[in-house]
C-alpha cells in the first residue's frame, strides 16, 4: 500500500521516538511511503540546520506525495498549521485519513477544529507505546483495498427506499452517501470486527 505519513518538525526531539516508531513499522510491514523525509530532516535537526530550503517545492512535493497516495496518517500529538492543511487535502482528495494523538494528550479539546470535519474516511485515534501497532494495523487492514469499487444489487423495502429519497431531497444527501455513512458507523461500532482487524 502507498502511504503518505507526516508530523510535526515542532518538538521533533520530544517526539522523535514516535515518528520514528510509526515510519518504521510502516516500512518493515512493506508499505511504500510515498514521502519518506524523517530520516533526512532528523539528521538536519539534530546537526543544528534548521534552515529550510524553498518551502513552494516542499509543498509542491507533499501535495503531489498525498494525491499519490492509497492512504495518509498523520501524527498530530503537536498540531500546527502545516499537518491541519495536510488533513484537509488529504480528505479532498478522497484518502481515507488516521489523525494520530498520543495518550490523552487531547482529551479535553472536545471541539477543536478537526471535530467539526464530517467525512466517513477520518479516523481520530488516541494511542499509546503499546497499541499503537494494533491501531496502525487495523487502519491501513480496514482500507487495504480503498481503491476498488464494488458494486451489489441492494434490495430495500418501501419504507426505507422513502428515508432515503426524503433525505436526498431535505439533507442534501446522496443515497449512497447515507448508506455509506451508516455503514462506516457500524464498523466504528463493532469491537469485535475491530479487534479481528487489529489481529491481522
Amino acid at each position: 500500500m502507498k502511504i503518505y505519513f507526516t508530523c510535526s518538525t515542532a518538538e521533533f526531539k520530544k517526539y522523535r521516538h514516535s515518528y520514528f516508531s510509526i515510519r518504521d513499522f510502516l516500512v518493515s510491514q512493506k508499505h511504500l511511503l510515498t514521502r519518506d523525509w524523517l530520516p533526512h530532516t532528523e539528521k538536519k535537526i539534530l546537526n543544528g540546520k534548521t534552515n529550510i530550503r524553498d518551502i513552494k517545492e516542499i509543498y509542491q512535493e507533499c501535495i503531489k506525495a498525498i494525491y499519490e497516495a492509497d492512504v495518509v496518517i498523520v501524527e498530530d500529538t503537536v498540531s500546527n498549521f502545516s499537518t491541519g492543511h495536510q488533513i484537509t487535502r488529504a480528505l479532498q482528495f478522497r484518502k481515507p485519513t488516521l489523525v494520530l494523538w498520543q495518550g490523552q494528550k487531547h482529551r479535553h479539546f472536545k471541539q477543536m477544529f478537526i471535530h467539526g470535519i464530517e467525512s466517513d474516511i477520518l479516523q481520530i485515534s488516541e494511542y499509546t507505546g503499546q497499541n499503537l501497532k494494533s491501531t496502525l494495523k487495523a487502519f491501513l487492514k480496514k482500507y487495504e483495498n480503498a481503491t476498488e469499487t464494488n458494486r451489489f444489487h441492494l434490495v430495500l423495502n418501501r419504507t426505507e427506499r422513502a428515508y432515503l429519497d426524503w433525505a436526498q431531497f431535505n439533507l442534501n444527501k446522496s443515497r449512497t452517501k447515507i448508506i455509506r455513512s451508516a455503514l462506516r458507523k457500524a464498523i466504528e461500532a463493532d469491537k469485535k470486527y475491530l479487534n479481528y482487524l487489529s489481529r491481522n
